[in-house]
């Protein structure tokens, strides 16, 4: 009996599908012993990958191989308990295997009639999230590639609001060529606030990032000034952005008192929460969110702090799906057939700039199923308290300097030996980068630097569920051991 096509793909799958497992389950069994960074350059990897495009097939065994000793080997090992970098997790098993089952059954989750249940699995999502962060039952929201394209879609719908006839006319509807709208944001605000202004065309000199305290967050007074002297200017205060867990720092702005300032300026209000949105699951730390809930849109980023892979972001909106379809509706006409009304709504292209749509739902709803709020408090609860602890350690060594409050899982602090610190700032900074990268060449772990009030700082950020207090006492001595190796290689 002659097999068909269907019974051909399920053997390939299933000898992929082993051959794959054995792959992922050796790198979960060696993560905490492997190189968290490769020692490659650029050119050395160069070197591996030079080749043609391929002109004959290979065996998928022989591919599965290359990435095994090509690829796999010079991967920044994220899901490390020793990666102390970027807002990247280790992500949940079940997402992971979620990821494969989206990909196997590749829905299109642009529309309802291609992907009935993609669509209103990734509504329940966004309506779990909403719950979440304190919003009603009228609110809504739409799936992302991550904060940044999030920032754009809730920045759109500021400037949109701002005048009916924005989105068919541009600018030009409602504010003269000489003046111009304004976005209020602290200076910790993430980079994507910048491009946004300027792909909405309304220039990147529009942002107005506002002076920080002494423990990060917006100074209200400076923003009420800013604000006040835009209007004297005759431009167009728009929109207030509060950062809820700064990606260089972790803090949480004030965000009932910019609530406060949006209101009386009858302004958009913005949080950024792509990392900090987590807290909400915490009955013990949620409050540093209070006013949250107060925002006509929130961005939220499940790929950070909710273990999820990449990509998966969300944007929230406080008064429901109309604000998201007034700024992105339209109807082509392959998909302006009538049927009725009925599932219109459930069409997720209308809500943001994407047409084709990755069931990217799909994860964030086996993560949520699988963890529940009392999974995900419990491991931001543990991950604060291991940052306190490492902020400790690092207080009692007598060549570092902590910078900052801990209000999320995110520590900052400088290497200031009394012999670095008589030098001058910029040899401060030259000596931050010297250790991060004698850190970085350990392969031991990996953490980075950033940049506060101006001079370069060493960043740790917990964000492994895998991440344990021996793997923070490791750290705090591979600091201090390539520390010392560092003075003592520039007194040599």
């Amino acid at each position: 009996m002659e097999t068909n096509a269907s019974e051909l793909l399920s053997r390939e799958h299933e000898q992929l599908g082993q051959a794959v497992i054995r792959l992922i389950v050796e790198h979960a069994r060696t993560l905490d012993e492997v190189r968290v960074c490769s020692e490659a350059t650029p050119a050395d990897l160069e070197k591996i990958f030079d080749e043609p495009l391929p002109v004959v097939s290979s065996n998928a065994e022989d591919i599965l191989a290359r990435f095994a000793r090509d690829i796999l080997p010079h991967a920044m090992q994220i899901a490390s308990p020793r990666y102390y970098g970027l807002f990247n997790p280790t992500p949940l098993p079940i997402a992971v295997w979620a990821d494969a089952l989206s990909s196997a059954i590749n829905q299109n989750g642009a529309a309802w009639r291609n992907s009935p249940s993609a669509s209103i699995i990734e509504a329940r999502v966004l309506r779990w999230l909403c719950t979440l962060i304190g919003y009603g039952e009228e609110s809504f929201g739409t799936l992302t590639s991550g904060g940044s394209e999030a920032n754009l879609v809730a920045l759109k719908c500021a400037r949109d609001h701002a005048g009916e006839m924005v989105r068919t006319q541009g600018l030009r509807a409602v504010a003269s060529s000489k003046k111009a709208f304004i976005v209020y944001a602290s200076k910790q605000c993430h980079y994507s606030l910048e491009k946004s202004v300027d792909i909405l065309g309304l220039g990147r000199e529009s942002l107005r990032t506002i002076a920080t305290d002494d423990c990060f967050h917006i100074r209200i007074s400076a923003l009420r000034e800013e604000i006040e002297h835009d209007l004297a200017e005759g431009n167009t205060p728009l929109c207030i952005v509060g950062v809820a867990g700064a990606t260089s720092t972790g803090v949480v702005d004030p965000l009932g008192e910019l609530a406060d300032i949006a209101e009386q300026y009858e302004l958009w209000f913005h949080v950024d929460a792509a990392y900090g949105g987590a807290l909400a699951f915490s009955e013990k730390y949620k409050e540093r969110l209070r006013g949250i809930e107060r925002a006509r849109s929130i961005t939220i980023d499940p790929h950070k702090w909710m273990f999820v892979p990449f990509a998966c972001g969300a944007v929230l909106v406080r008064d429901g799906a109309k604000v998201l379809r007034d700024a992105f509706d339209i109807t082509p006409e392959y998909l302006s057939e009538d049927r009725g009304g009925a599932d219109t709504a459930s069409d997720f292209f209308r809500y943001g700039q994407l047409g084709t749509r990755r069931f990217n739902a799909l994860k964030l709803w086996m993560a949520l199923k699988c963890m529940g709020i009392r999974g995900y408090s419990e491991v931001v609860e543990r991950h604060i308290e291991l940052t306190h602890y490492f902020a400790q350690r690092i207080d009692e060594l007598k060549d570092f300097e902590r910078i900052g409050p801990i209000e999320t899982a995110v520590c900052c602090f400088r290497f200031l030996p009394e012999e670095v610190r008589c030098l001058n700032e910029t040899e401060h900074d030259r000596w931050q980068r010297a250790l991060q990268q004698r850190v970085e060449r350990s392969g031991a772990a990996w953490l980075a630097t950033t940049v506060l009030h101006g001079r370069r700082a060493l960043r740790v950020n917990i964000n492994s569920f895998l991440t344990e207090q021996r793997h923070i006492d490791d750290l705090v001595e591979l600091l201090r051991r390539e520390s010392q190796e560092l003075m003592t290689e520039r007194k040599a």
